[in-house]
């Protein structure tokens, strides 16, 4: 399990150059201990199984994962009786952010994303051809010296006889001049700057749609959730977050009509028929948008068997009534 995460004290870095993610432990037994995120899932809890082990009593085997969408990293709790602290909020599920406070039991971590900007072993390299330069002697650096500032010499001269001063500022106003006129004509530029300001403006619809994508998927409203996580990604296809709640929405959604028919099915058995009316009629009432789908059309079959247990005639139970309006 250790190959998840790579454990460092917090004040070392990675030898490769590169981004990486980490959580550092701020307190409790571990105090100190960064965990590098190696892989996509990470584990946390007081199992033998969990990537990062959380010496917390209230902490569960497997309390919360991380996991990698997009560019950065979402923490859900796996079902834990005493739940999961995100900077003082108690959370399901949250994106993470750079400095984020998260605590389980009374044990706090911080997330961090940094860069290595320059290779460890690339720089150890560099520091010993200096010092082999510097163990040169006085003799051995003036030989290798000589012939370029010659060389330096012959062009420093050449400068002067050959151009004026004042030909000098004349072809470097110029020179100037011709940049900037090029620079507001170049259509490269141009087009970066339009491409820029339209991936601005994306990405600001992007977060409205976003944000109510996140509300009512928060209120269990599961359609109008799909609907506007769709809809963000219609102004950013490749957005790995609203990709992620639009999956996790569609699931959601699934598991509710599922325990619902669960229910129906089992108060049917019970000959409790009103109680099963109920569950088929909130199933035709959240999918009556989609009256082809099978759950859709069960639920209504399941509504007329119930109106021919109860001695009814068909159509009475209303919501089949309302419903295929």
């Amino acid at each position: 399990m250790g190959g998840a995460v790579k454990i460092l004290k917090h004040y070392e870095m990675p030898k490769q150059k590169g981004e990486y993610f980490r959580l550092v432990c701020l307190n409790g037994k571990n105090k100190g201990l960064a965990y590098l995120l190696a892989e996509n899932r990470v584990v946390m809890g007081r199992g033998e199984k969990a990537h990062i082990k959380v010496h917390d009593l209230k902490s569960s085997r497997e309390h919360a994962e991380v996991v990698k969408v997009g560019a950065s990293y979402v923490i859900t709790d796996l079902g834990s009786q005493n739940g999961v602290v995100v900077n003082d909020l108690k959370i399901k599920q949250h994106s993470l952010g750079q400095d984020d406070k998260i605590i389980i039991g009374t044990t706090v971590y911080k997330f961090e994303r940094f860069e290595v900007t320059e290779d460890k072993e690339k720089k150890k390299t560099k520091k010993k051809e200096e010092k082999v330069f510097e163990d040169e002697t006085f003799e051995e650096k003036k030989s290798k010296l000589t012939p370029v500032l010659s060389g330096v010499a012959v062009l420093a001269l050449l400068v002067l006889f050959l151009d004026s001063p004042e030909k000098s500022k004349t072809e470097t106003k110029r020179s100037s001049a011709n940049y900037k006129v090029n620079e507001v004509s170049d259509p490269f530029i141009n087009t970066l700057k339009r491409k820029k300001a339209e991936d601005k403006r994306n990405k600001e619809k992007l977060n409205i749609y976003f944000q109510k994508g996140l509300r009512e998927f928060r209120e269990g409203n599961f359609f109008r959730a799909i609907a506007e996580f769709e809809h963000a990604l219609s102004w950013s296809p490749n957005d790995g977050l609203a990709q992620f709640y639009l999956r996790k929405t569609k699931e959601a959604l699934d598991n509710s009509i599922e325990e619902m028919f669960i229910k129906a099915k089992r108060d049917e058995e019970s000959l409790k028929y009103q109680n099963a009316a109920v569950s088929y009629c909130a199933i035709l009432r959240l999918l009556h948008r989609y009256p082809e789908d099978d759950r859709f059309v069960n639920a209504k079959e399941s509504i007329s068997r119930l109106e021919e247990k109860l001695g009814y005639e068909e159509g009475q139970i209303e919501c089949a009534e309302e419903v295929g309006k």
